[in-house]
């Protein structure tokens, strides 16, 4: 366990100041820093716990990593995010468990999952404990889930292509295994409290998986560039208040009808003539200034008048040069990976996720099929 903790502790702090000093100076890595420097402070409190001197009777410092955690996914996905003080409340929790360590400071109340159950003054506060921490890590979690999925969501009508520094997958994913930890820590807990055979303190999975995780959080985001310097902008434009898709909004527009067939015949007659699909990064900032269409009109056309995001208007254009380039004979020497990255995809993995998905087969059955056909 104290080697663990030395590790957990070296690796927090070192990442937390990487990040923290990280320019652009913003705010997000400032609270993701902060994530970092208090859970190596809560290791230090547990290493000294378990070699020198119980310094607190409860541990209420995990009560900050739901909030942050969430704080930091929000506010990543926001261009200029702005400090509300309804914030203040998500740390509500870890204020009242504050105060009742300060009160309970010269008396044991609990000691992992030994003597949990215990019918004493302090067995209610123990129960309360564990439930409310349960239900912060797993109300944070599922917040977090949410906003890193609506903001992959609204990628879609912004930009034509996939890409780990603006969808955040890798933050998804290690918020899914940070709280699979903890859900694997609370079975173990349970068991342990319940039955009591466990060769181990279930409390020690939680450091193990946090140490991995913090170095994973600390790599990637190290890593992470501010997404909108990637040429994202929800909210950068003159037409701000319109980034989102909102059917009611576009019914105010005042966009007359025949605006409409002007403008659709404009975007399918620049994109079969000028391809500008072949740019793999292609966002609807760059379709609107070729077009010289305001942003928040194109978009509207495209989502509510040819019943599609951006994302997907783009790649069936792209799909459809992939298959007449699977045609041509002047194509035969190139692989399907390549005629892929030609027509302006930017990932082996988005291709095949939207040939599949368009067309019920994969590139490979595709091209074969078409090959006997013509043989």
């Amino acid at each position: 366990m104290e080697a663990i903790l030395y590790i957990g502790i070296s690796q927090t702090l070192f990442a937390g100041i990487l990040i923290a000093v990280k320019r652009p100076r913003i705010l997000a890595n400032q609270i993701l820093a902060a994530w970092l420097f208090i859970i190596c402070i809560e290791m230090i409190i547990v290493l000294i716990n378990e070699t020198l001197v119980e310094l607190y009777p409860i541990k209420i410092l995990p009560y900050l990593y739901g909030p942050l955690l969430l704080l930091y996914a929000k506010w990543m996905t926001t261009e200029k995010p702005q400090f509300d003080p309804r914030y203040l409340w998500h740390f509500s929790p870890f204020v009242i468990f504050l105060i009742a360590s300060l009160v309970f400071i010269d008396e044991r109340v609990m000691h992992g999952t030994d003597g949990f159950l215990v019918i004493d003054r302090f067995v209610s506060f123990r129960i309360v404990y564990a439930f409310t921490f349960f239900i912060s890590i797993t109300a944070y979690s599922i917040a977090t889930f949410v906003v890193i999925h609506q903001h992959q969501k609204r990628l879609k009508e912004l930009v034509s292509y996939s890409s780990g520094k603006i969808t955040l997958q890798w933050l998804l994913a290690l918020s899914i295994t940070f709280y699979a930890g903890y859900i694997i820590m609370f079975i173990f807990g349970g068991i342990d409290i319940l039955v009591g055979f466990m060769p181990f303190d279930p409390y020690e999975i939680s450091f193990i998986s946090l140490t991995l995780l913090t170095f994973l959080f600390g790599v990637f985001g190290f890593h992470q560039p501010s997404i909108f310097e990637e040429v994202v902008r929800y909210e950068s434009h003159d037409d701000s208040q319109e980034m989102e898709p909102n059917t009611k909004k576009y019914q105010r527009s005042g966009l007359r009808q025949e605006d409409v067939a002007d403008f659709v015949n404009k975007i399918r007659k620049y994109m079969v003539i000028e391809k500008p699909y072949l740019e793999r990064e292609l966002t609807i900032y760059d379709l609107s200034d070729q077009l010289k269409i305001p942003r928040h009109i194109l978009s509207e056309v495209i989502n509510e008048h040819m019943g599609k995001n951006f994302y997907n208007l783009v790649n069936e254009y792209r799909l459809n040069e992939v298959k007449e380039r699977m045609k041509s004979d002047d194509m035969k020497h190139l692989t399907i990976l390549a005629i892929a990255y030609d027509s302006g995809f930017n990932s082996k993995s988005s291709f095949n996720t939207i040939f599949k998905e368009k067309t019920g087969q994969t590139p490979s059955e595709y091209l074969d099929l078409l090959n006997a056909r013509n043989s």
